[in-house]
């Protein structure tokens, strides 16, 4: 009875996709937060200010209980939506770390635990608008998930959705190369577009249990650089070092917080090349490729996809995001990873 009344139920909704919704007007009031950061499908916003801070000093974060619980009216359509997704891509349902606090509001950064369904029945419906058979309205606009009443998104320390943390990391070799991720077209993420080198979510196996003088500089390399293991098929001594670049928050994915991360690595671009992706991780990764970025001269945080000019069409928004704050912070000498680096680049 409960299978035949939720198939009757889903016939009488339907899920709106904003596929032409640009984000014009929430960049536009969103410029004091930083300079806005498009892909080949989506749009976010680089958050220069805070992303000067965590370079320049540690920031300690906290994980706080209770975890993350999707608030009752989108629970309403929370079993619709996920056999919606069901339809069109794998889904699961992992732990996840989700972000309750902005950067510099508080002395501590606030993580909370969460679970993955709880951020597509939240953020991942921002970009849609859901209308039930008979309404002259939606019965929810996706925009007013992320946006207050003056049309500004809304700090992470109000917001009602899960914000799943996402982290990534750009992987350069020893010959200079930057690892890319191919993505399958059924990865939820980025289908069908090039990733960083790793990219993912927090996970709650990315703290330590004892995380008294522990940062979220620190999280969110220990995340990235496990996802750069998992999908270039690499061990932890093929690592040398990473360091946070920045982040920001990707508008057209529900203003959803991303961590992004610059690592050397030990080895040479064909070394890891010359490896196949893991089993488990075949459904997510098609390939990982080793190209050469464009010369310096041309690196520009506000055109970051002309530092990838022959792969534009294809970049992914977390690769466009870690190109961006790479170039900010390239001419930085205070920044650790910044001698090395160019050394392999003109090398």
């Amino acid at each position: 009875m409960e299978t035949g009344t939720n198939r009757r139920r889903s016939k009488e909704v339907r899920f709106q996709q904003r596929t032409g919704d640009n984000y014009r007007d929430v960049i536009s009031l969103s410029a004091d937060l930083g300079p806005s950061v498009e892909s080949a499908r989506d749009v976010g916003i680089m958050l220069s200010r805070e992303n000067a801070e965590l370079r320049k000093r540690p920031i300690r974060a906290i994980v706080q209980t209770p975890g993350y619980k999707l608030p009752r009216d989108l629970r309403t359509w929370s079993l619709d939506y996920l056999t919606y997704r069901a339809r069109t891509g794998k889904i699961y349902n992992d732990s996840t770390l989700c972000l309750a606090s902005d950067l510099l509001s508080d002395d501590v950064v606030k993580l909370r635990a969460g679970r993955y369904f709880d951020f597509m029945c939240s953020n991942l419906l921002a970009p849609l608008d859901i209308w039930e058979v008979g309404r002259k309205s939606p019965a929810v606009r996706g925009r007013d998930l992320i946006l207050d009443l003056d049309g500004r998104l809304i700090p992470f320390k109000r917001s009602r959705l899960a914000n799943l943390i996402g982290v990534s990391t750009l992987a350069f070799t020893t010959d200079g190369q930057l690892l890319l991720v191919a993505q399958t077209d059924g990865n939820i993420g980025s289908p069908g577009l090039l990733a960083p080198s790793g990219s993912g979510a927090l996970e709650p196996k990315d703290v330590p249990q004892d995380m008294a003088d522990w940062t979220i500089q620190k999280i969110a390399i220990s995340g990235a650089e496990r996802e750069l293991r998992e999908e270039c098929h690499l061990k932890a001594r093929d690592i040398e070092e990473s360091s946070l670049v920045g982040h920001g928050r990707w508008v057209s994915r529900g203003a959803m917080p991303e961590f992004c991360a610059v690592t050397l690595l030990n080895l040479t671009g064909d070394q890891v090349v010359d490896r196949s992706p893991r089993r488990v991780e075949r459904s997510y990764v098609h390939e990982f490729m080793a190209v050469s970025l464009a010369p310096l001269r041309l690196w520009d945080p506000s055109r970051p996809l002309d530092m990838l000019p022959q792969h534009r069409q294809a970049v992914s928004w977390p690769l466009a995001l870690g190109l961006a704050c790479l170039a900010e912070c390239i001419n930085d000498e205070s920044w650790s990873l910044q001698k090395d680096l160019l050394a392999r680049l003109e090398g």
